[in-house]
């Protein structure tokens, strides 16, 4: 006969837990569950949040935002794929227009990190990547291949190829 109270109880303490959650939420409004990412100007001050949301395969070795133009140098080593840098390509100028409404020109060196002379690292890759060529719903569209990105690439973007990418990529093929 005991289980009556217990059942009544447990009834009692569901139906408070159920009304205090129901009320939880209404506490803060304005707050949205599924907020969405909205586009703000990028400065000095803030490029190291934009480039850190990037999912990049190669060290950065230097970033340069001036005016409506950013400049990224990547550094490649000997065991970087080519579809790690066409994807690392195609992810820059993406994050950086999505995410920014003043960035009108993204450039991009690719350098050959490999390379174990006391001068500077030679290009592999150049990339120039002007908004008015990017599409807005791209993320829909995700190349999957590395012939899908370098097709993407040279159709939307400049690409220049230095012959050191030719060298590197021939001997792999």
């Amino acid at each position: 006969m005991k289980w009556i109270p217990r059942l009544l109880l447990m009834t009692v303490i569901s139906i408070a837990v159920a009304v205090g959650l129901s009320y939880l939420s209404t506490l803060d409004r304005s707050v949205s569950v599924f907020r969405s990412v909205q586009a703000q100007p990028v400065s000095e001050a803030n490029i190291v949040d934009v480039v850190t949301k990037m999912q990049l395969h190669q060290r950065i070795r230097r970033v340069e935002i001036s005016h409506a133009i950013v400049s990224i140098d990547l550094l490649s080593v000997n065991s970087t794929e080519k579809a790690e840098m066409f994807e690392d390509l195609y992810e820059i100028p993406s994050v950086m227009f999505a995410s920014s409404t003043n960035i009108n020109q993204v450039l991009i060196r690719v350098l050959d990190g490999s390379q174990k002379q006391s001068g500077s690292p030679g290009l592999l890759v150049a990339t120039d990547a002007r908004r008015e060529k990017w599409l807005s719903n791209e993320p829909k569209l995700r190349p999957q291949s590395v012939s899908e990105f370098q097709q993407y690439l040279d159709a939307h973007y400049r690409m220049t190829y230095a012959p050191k990418w030719e060298n590197r990529f021939k001997e792999k093929s």
